[in-house]
């Protein structure tokens, strides 16, 4: 990475083993590295600097040293295949970052390190014969912790923290039948579920001339967003254009989505 001068090497390894017809099991492991991007070189801009003095040169690419291990079964009575990972990624040079609203704010410094652990599920196959379905369900955890040198005392300070996208449950599902006695008609509905993902607090602060009110930070990411949670619903219509079209019939799709069924409010 010539901004820097930066050599990195990323050895990795991967199996996998047939037990039988059935079940597989696969594992690997890997050194990632993340090479730092314009933003994450800029940190937070200040105007008394200009553009080529805001840049770090010192900032080092983020890296994770990552174990994953899994399996899988099929079932060739319902023809459904189950699968499951289990992951540990070790975290380092870690740039830290606060997201606002949509923006996102890089510390521009090599300033924590953490881990991430979680377990990934799906089921998935032909519930309704011709038509794949599936259920998902992943938990995990995502953790930080300031080095020496960049903890503020009642903000950062608190040993391990949660990362900005340490969301621990996570279950979508997807299902699709037909129409009874017309296959031309599907149905299918979508159901999404995930708990809230940490933010930092604000706190009143100092008040200005006795009426003005201020806010300051309170500890980082000590709350917790309400959980997300969608059901979409939908109709697709298979309609056939031509009987022989190149060595098959010529088929259109039409599909219609209801998003937000029962309209419910996420943050």
């Amino acid at each position: 990475y010539s901004f820097n001068d930066e050599w990195t090497v990323s050895p990795r390894l991967s199996t996998r083993f047939r037990y039988n017809d059935q079940l597989s099991f696969s594992g690997s492991w890997g050194i990632y590295y993340q090479q730092p991007t314009y933003r994450e070189l800029r940190g937070t801009p200040t105007d008394t600097l200009g553009i080529s003095d805001l840049l770090n040169r010192d900032l080092q690419s983020q890296r994770s040293m990552q174990v994953v291990l899994g399996g899988e079964y099929f079932f060739p009575e319902s023809r459904l295949y189950l699968r499951a990972e289990a992951y540990y990624k070790d975290l380092d040079n870690v740039i830290s970052y606060t997201v606002e609203d949509v923006r996102v704010n890089y510390s521009g410094e090599n300033d924590a390190y953490g881990h991430t652990y979680g377990v990934d599920l799906q089921l998935r196959g032909e519930f309704v014969p011709g038509l794949e379905s599936w259920f998902n369900y992943s938990f995990m955890v995502a953790r930080e912790r300031f080095k020496e040198g960049f903890q503020e005392e009642g903000y950062n300070a608190r040993g391990y923290l949660p990362r900005p996208m340490d969301q621990r449950h996570t279950f979508s599902a997807f299902v699709q039948d037909y129409v009874p006695g017309d296959k031309s008609w599907k149905l299918h509905m979508r159901l999404l579920y995930g708990s809230g993902f940490p933010y930092t607090t604000t706190n009143p602060g100092p008040r200005i001339n006795d009426e003005v009110q201020t806010r300051v930070p309170g500890p980082r990411m000590g709350g917790r967003l309400p959980a997300y949670r969608r059901v979409d619903v939908g109709a697709t219509k298979e309609i056939e254009l031509a009987e022989e079209g190149i060595g098959q019939p010529v088929n259109l799709e039409l599909t219609l989505e209801v998003l937000n069924l029962f309209d419910m409010e996420n943050t």
